[in-house]
This record gives C-alpha cells, structure tokens and sequence, in this order.
C-alpha cells in the first residue's frame, strides 16, 4: 500500500505506531494513549482516506 498510495513514511510510521500501542493494549494490558498520537493518527487516516479516493475502481472480475 505505502507504493501504491505514494505517502511518506511519516505517515505509515503513524499507523504502525498504533497498531503497537492497540496489541500492547490486547495482549498486555498495557494502554497508554496521548492525545498527540490520536491527533497525528486522525491525519494519516485521512491521507490515506483521500488517497483511496483518487485511485480508479477495483476491476470486474
């Protein structure tokens, strides 16, 4: 996805921060979430949001 979608990795770097700070959450119990990482996580969905939407539709198989 991150070729496809041509964003930096600032904004994958997001994501995967939060994938982390979810399973530490699931599997360890251990949740702690800044306001700032919500802030900058709601800026890479909508990067990746708006560039979903630029791309052409799925072919018919």
């Amino acid at each position: 996805m991150p070729h496809t979608l041509g964003l930096g990795p600032e904004v994958w770097r997001v994501l995967s921060k939060c994938h982390d700070a979810r399973n530490l959450g699931e599997y360890e119990g251990m949740l702690e979430v800044d306001s700032r990482l919500v802030t900058d996580l709601i800026d890479a969905c909508k990067h990746v949001a708006g560039k979903l939407g630029e791309l052409p539709p799925p072919k018919q198989a």
